[in-house]
């Protein structure tokens, strides 16, 4: 509802986010990512309507319980971006391209202190579990995207890549493994 985007926007006011005049607003792509979804891909959608609204391939040899699934073409949506499905509902996105950012502007290549800048004390830093010095920067959705949150994956230094969904998804290090 209207209500509620204007509503979000206030609240990043608040905190101190970049508004949408704001210098950063160039460095957002068309396609940004948040804690909901990516454009019409909304984080919670089934499969099969995603399919059916053009937005996603079917995977013919899914593994049903969970799988990656990729844009389908025509979609709008850049290569890079994939979806994990568990039990035939979206969970989660993942970007492996700087053509994505968040809808604050943070995008693979940014350093940590970049990405702490825009997030600042909603952004918790974990080791990553495979990386030596690597973290993972974790920044928990609001009450509107309760259970939700975005996941830089960083070399110690830089975002490597980065994901938005459904916890506990969203934290699974390895995928669907």
């Amino acid at each position: 509802s209207l209500a509620s985007a204007c509503d979000k926007g206030d609240e990043r006011a608040v905190k101190g986010r970049p508004g949408p005049n704001a210098v950063a607003h160039d460095t957002i792509s068309d396609l940004a990512l948040n804690e909901d979804g990516l454009g019409q891909i909304q984080i919670g959608m089934m499969l099969d309507d995603a399919v059916n609204m053009g937005l996603l391939n079917e995977n013919p040899n899914m593994n049903t319980r969970c799988d990656f699934v990729f844009p389908a073409v025509g979609a709008g949506i850049p290569d890079g971006v994939s979806a994990m499905v568990v039990k035939g509902q979206v969970v989660r996105i993942d970007v492996d391209t700087g053509a994505v950012t968040t809808e604050d502007g943070a995008k693979i290549g940014d350093t940590e202190d970049r990405v702490k800048s825009i997030y600042g004390d909603e952004l918790k830093v974990e080791p990553h579990k495979i990386i030596s010095g690597g973290h993972y920067l974790v920044v928990l959705g609001d009450s509107a995207s309760a259970g939700k949150a975005l996941v830089f994956e960083t070399d110690g230094q830089h975002v490597s890549s980065f994901r938005a969904g459904k916890l506990p998804e969203v934290k699974w290090v390895e995928g669907c493994r």
